[in-house]
């Protein structure tokens, strides 16, 4: 062996001298550039970029705000692999580690890898301490596989303005612009996540929130479901374990997403900020994985110069503080008793594969087919669409009026046994690890008691008590797949309208020219509002059902005296090549009985002419959209009796309603209107012009009540009294293109009384000479008026 390795030695050592070489030559090869690369980018301050070999990027740098000379250093590397597979980036500050921020890490190595100089500073000129090179500004250091680059920020370069001394190691000092280094000089603790919630909603098992809004804890339910849909109250819990409202859960895991650092606080800043003001929600989120902590975070409290943004104080599973959207922390002060579910069933629409109503003998099977809807029971037979999607959101949208304790009686309360059952499948979205794939939903539906249904919810237990009218939904019934289409014909067909509600009549006929005459009610300078009529015609040509709800209602549903009746009469529809046409003329008539709920319609009936007292298509009842009483539920007269067009004004005069100050008077003069008089005249202008446009733009919003006001309506004395002198007198009422109704003297009076809510906008009363009505006018169109009369501008 001795006399082997002897005679072999030279050929081992040669073969160990190659293996060395080619691994220098290798390292040597890694370091260098390419003559291509390096022609590339000369201009660029790394001469070599190689984005899939970088490790480890150090950036140090004076935080701002920080004392002189204090430095802050942020060094990130590459994690480990994660379970997707990736390693993520992690930064060190102050020696500890946080996951950094992938957008900002990335958008920093972009910046370097495209980097760019201005100019060369010659050797002769380099001098570091005289460019502020031997304590920069800025470090920046890169591990690139073999290399290591340097990059150091001085002080600033004469040209051009802004600009500042780099110096890259081996290379030599250069001049870059401004902007290239204001996106160089990243505070280190901006490479830190902002996401401040150490779990996203999928790995959670629970929460649970304390401080404003009470204790409230939440724990996932064994029926799944995606982000707030599969949740319960925990047991133990005043609410008895019965099931989450999912969008209200909702905005609190979306309070999460939202919680993101604006800017992290070191402990003492946080300790500061806490004696300012404590906390008020303690947030505790429980992960599924039992082996990881919980987490818990402290919100709330103002945030050091950042109005809008709370404290947060992050407990566990690490310790952090920063400043949040003060957005963050309004869901999660709400009380308990807003998360409780009060629908009936907790699937969305779009997931809900099959329903099962049964009564007795009666059955009533829909299932999904894609986008389409398929009857199986009582007979086997295509749904169209829109009738299936109407009596499945029917369902969806029943909700309790109050849930009872769970240990009520259930005998007493008619559900045992039940008189109807539920059943609806659901195939959730969103399926966790674990979760199931299918949801199966129960209701027990008891008899009627005293106009009250209650409902079991066998999901989570919970009973509900409903009005019996809401109920009807829950029950089978073939009316309910009626196509929702209830009236179909062109709005322009309609010849006459007639709308009787207690105590009114209203009645309208188009004539030739297509616009509206108001028939009845007769008073003075009163006409029909095409506008509001036209609106009534479309609702009633294309009326379909929210839902259907019984065949026969008899005397039930308040139709027996319905609140409100509308009658219209129908031309015949046009012929069609000639032929003769398919429909004569006709009148049908829509009834609108009880309110079905608070904003959810009314229940309606609508056919041809009178309805038979039983049975027949027409006495069907269906629940009418809310749009249709607020169409046909409001005086439909004119609105624009108060416009008043600038060209047509001489004079205008404001006087208050108390006496207290003498009116203000506004003439026209070929030069706009003044206020004849005035000591100050730019101002007395601006007052001019605003009358001017306020009476030029004074629409009310609709007619309120016929006839003299009463006293709620503030008009005996009024606020406010405008007197318009025209310069020339009106069109007598009602004529073709006429100005809007009035006296046909020169002059009339607008009076503006007390303040109001009308449909949902704060009004003023207001009344018109020559108009026998009280309207509401929008406050904003009535401001300018009062305010140049002196008087407050809000009620």
């Amino acid at each position: 062996m001795t006399r082997a390795l002897r005679r072999h030695a030279t050929t081992l050592i040669l073969v160990v001298l190659a293996a060395a070489a080619a691994i220098a030559l290798l390292v040597l090869d890694r370091r260098a550039v390419p003559t291509d690369e390096a022609e590339r980018r000369k201009k660029n301050l790394f001469e070599a970029w190689r984005p899939d070999e970088i490790t480890e990027l150090t950036v140090t740098m004076s935080p701002p705000g920080a004392p002189p000379g204090a430095r802050q250093t942020a060094r990130v590397t590459r994690g480990e692999v994660d379970d997707a597979g990736q390693r993520p980036w992690v930064v060190e500050i102050d020696g500890q580690r946080h996951p950094a921020d992938e957008p900002t890490v990335d958008q920093y190595l972009g910046t370097l890898e495209f980097a760019k100089a201005e100019r060369r500073v010659s050797a002769e000129a380099s001098d570091p301490a005289a460019l502020g090179l031997t304590a920069p500004r800025l470090t920046v250091a890169i591990a690139m596989g073999a290399r290591r680059e340097r990059l150091l920020l001085g002080g600033g370069a004469p040209t051009p303005p802004g600009a500042v001394y780099a110096e890259v190691a081996g290379r030599g000092v250069f001049v870059i612009t401004q902007q290239l280094a204001a996106a160089l000089e990243v505070p280190p603790d901006r490479f830190r996540s902002r996401s401040f919630v150490p779990y996203a909603a999928a790995e959670l098992s629970g929460l649970e929130l304390a401080g404003d809004g009470g204790p409230r804890r939440f724990v996932r339910a064994p029926w799944g479901g995606g982000r707030g849909a599969g949740f319960r109250f925990a047991e133990g819990s005043p609410e008895g374990g019965v099931r989450v409202s999912a969008p209200a859960l909702e905005r609190v895991l979306s309070a999460l997403g939202r919680m993101q650092a604006e800017a992290f606080l070191s402990e003492d800043e946080a300790q500061r900020a806490a004696a300012g003001g404590g906390p008020r929600v303690t947030l505790t989120l429980l992960p599924s994985d039992p082996s990881a902590e919980r987490g818990v975070i402290d919100l709330g409290g103002p945030c050091p110069g950042r109005p809008d943004h709370v404290v947060a104080v992050r407990r566990k599973p690490t310790r952090a503080a920063a400043c949040v959207p003060a957005s963050a922390l309004d869901p999660l002060t709400e009380e308990a008793s807003r998360f409780v579910d009060l629908a009936l069933v907790g699937a969305p629409l779009d997931e809900v594969a099959e329903v099962k109503l049964s009564a007795g003998a009666r059955a009533l099977e829909l299932a999904r087919a894609g986008s389409e809807w398929h009857l199986r029971a009582p007979e086997d037979r295509p749904v169209p669409t829109e009738a299936g999607r109407a009596l499945v959101q029917a369902i969806l949208d029943v909700r309790a009026a109050r849930l009872l304790p769970a240990a009520s009686d259930l005998g007493a309360l008619g559900l045992a046994p039940p008189r109807a059952t539920l059943r609806v499948l659901s195939t959730p979205a969103a399926v966790g690890e674990g979760e199931p794939r299918e949801r199966v939903e129960t209701l027990e539906i008891g008899a009627e008691q005293g106009g009250v249904v209650h409902v079991r919810r066998l999901e989570d237990g919970a009973v509900a008590a409903l009005p019996a009218a809401s109920a009807g939904a829950l029950l089978p019934t073939e009316v309910s797949l009626r196509p929702v289409q209830v009236l179909d014909f062109a709005p322009d067909q309609v010849d006459a309208l007639r709308i009787e509600r207690a105590g009114l009549v209203q009645r309208l006929r188009r004539a030739a020219g297509g616009a509206w005459q108001l028939v009845e009610p007769r008073g003075e300078g009163l006409a029909a509002d095409s506008g509001l009529a036209e609106e009534l015609a479309e609702l009633l040509g294309s009326l379909k059902a929210e839902r259907w709800v019984e065949a026969d209602p008899g005397a039930g549903y308040g139709l027996g005296a319905p609140r409100l009746v509308i009658q219209a009469e129908l031309a015949a529809a046009p012929a069609s090549s000639g032929a003769a046409s398919e429909a004569a003329s006709r009148t049908v008539r829509v009834e609108l009985g009880a309110r079905a709920g608070d904003g959810d319609g009314s229940f309606a009936r609508a056919g041809d002419g009178a309805f038979p007292r039983a049975g027949g298509d027409g006495a069907a009842v269906f629940i009418a959209p809310p749009a249709l009483e607020a169409a046909a539920g409001r005086l439909l007269l004119r609105r624009d009796v108060f416009l008043v067009p600038p060209q047509e004004i001489a004079r205008v005069a404001l006087a208050r309603g108390d006496g207290r100050a003498p009116p203000l008077v506004i003439e026209a003069s070929p030069g706009g209107f003044t206020v004849p008089g005035a000591a100050d005249e730019a101002t007395a202008t601006a007052t001019a012009a605003s009358v001017r446009d306020a009476l030029a733009d004074l629409r009310a919003e609709g007619a309120v009540a016929l006839g003299k006001p009463a006293k709620h309506h503030g008009l005996s004395p009024p606020r406010l009294r405008i007197t318009v002198d025209l310069a020339r007198p009106e069109a007598a009422p009602g004529a073709e293109g006429a100005s809007p109704p009035g006296p046909r003297s020169g002059s009339f009076t607008i009076a503006i009384g007390a303040g109001d809510s009308f449909r949902g906008t704060n009004v003023v009363y207001a009344r018109r000479d020559g108009v026998d009505a009280v309207y509401a006018i929008a406050q904003s169109r009535v401001r300018p008026l009062l305010a140049a009369a002196g008087l407050p501008t809000a009620d």
